[in-house]
């Protein structure tokens, strides 16, 4: 059975949340693995080195993933900026990692309907946030094009008029 790993381990099974938590931060700190169980010794934990080992395999794996995510994320960002597009491509990424998580074992079926519930969710949020932001953005340009005219009606300068259009049009940005 050469490649077969158990889908939880006894770091993953035995040890509460926070003290996973806290063998988490080592593992990421590249505290080692004789480090962890030194640690997990001094809290009265009783697990081996290799099933440290095995679990830390596992979260450092995961962890990388997430960090590779993130920069997609970020390059996006600074490419495409924020908004719709930004969340076309979370979106993608999301399914993805649902995906993958589906083939590779990791991802408990029943919870999937939850997961997508709140995704759906987080998609309606960003949609309702573009349009505020779209909308504000019309009504400054609508209310800088009313102040423009106001400007010019009451003899002030064509120039002076642009200026504080642009002045007022910054406030959406």
């Amino acid at each position: 059975m050469s490649g077969f790993r158990r889908k939880h381990s006894r770091v993953q099974d035995e040890l509460p949340a926070e003290v996973r938590e806290q063998v988490d931060r080592l593992l990421i700190e590249q505290a080692t693995y004789d480090e962890i169980k030194a640690f997990l010794d001094s809290e009265g934990y009783d697990i081996s080195r290799s099933a440290i080992g095995r679990y830390g395999h596992d979260f450092l794996a995961a962890y990388q993933n997430l960090r590779i995510i993130e920069d997609k994320s970020r390059a996006l960002v600074s490419e495409a900026g924020d908004g719709m597009v930004l969340e076309e491509a979370a979106a993608k990424l999301f399914s993805q990692m649902i995906l993958e998580a589906q083939l590779s074992g990791k991802l408990d079926i029943k919870k999937l309907p939850r997961i997508i519930s709140d995704f759906a969710k987080l998609q309606t949020s960003t949609v309702s946030r573009e349009r505020l932001k779209r909308d504000i953005a019309e009504r400054v340009a609508q209310t800088a094009d009313d102040v423009a005219k106001t400007i010019k009606k009451s003899g002030l300068s064509d120039e002076t008029a642009e200026e504080i259009r642009k002045k007022i049009m910054g406030i959406s940005k």
